[in-house]
């Protein structure tokens, strides 16, 4: 087994992430995360694969859409979920037995609404599969040097972007 801090870089500079949740939809959470990593990727700052997954698709931005995470032909270190709330247990499920090591949960729903319930579920997936958890709820991780970026606020990322270049 690896240790705390390496299972923890893997949220920062994964070898291979999929996208659970991606979507066509271009306001949609899971649309926005997949074309971070997209563009990252090209501009050579990412250097991991990426792959989106959506049971509902089978192309997004061009690239194939695994219907889910076990049937990606390569392993998969990190996910990041940004699917409804009550699908993320069965999303994590698989995470687990694809060997996926750490998982970034945007996805609300839980607790913050009062559905604890279901959060406990996901916390006793991850605790049995031994998958660090960042969320549910959460942006997630922006990390410039590795091109890692889960979160969705482009509008803001680009203000920095702007002002680190104007100074």
């Amino acid at each position: 087994m690896s240790s705390i801090r390496e299972q923890m870089e893997l949220f920062f500079n994964p070898k291979s992430i999929a996208i659970a949740g991606a979507s066509r939809e271009p306001t949609k959470l899971g649309h926005v995360i997949l074309r971070n990593f997209f563009e990252n990727r090209k501009r050579g700052v990412f250097k991991g694969q990426v792959f989106a997954v959506n049971p509902t698709a089978n192309e997004i931005l061009g690239v194939r859409c695994y219907d889910s995470i076990v049937n990606v032909s390569s392993d998969v270190e990190a996910i990041v979920v940004a699917a409804k709330a009550e699908i993320v247990p069965n999303v994590l499920e698989d995470a687990a037995r694809k060997g996926v090591m750490v998982a970034t949960i945007i996805s609300g729903g839980f607790s913050e609404v009062g559905n604890v319930k279901l959060e406990d579920e996901v916390k006793q997936i991850a605790k049995r599969a031994a998958i660090r958890v960042i969320g549910p709820n959460r942006v997630g991780v922006y990390d410039a040097y590795t091109g890692v970026d889960t979160i969705f606020l482009r509008e803001t990322k680009t203000i920095f972007a702007r002002s680190e270049h104007s100074s």
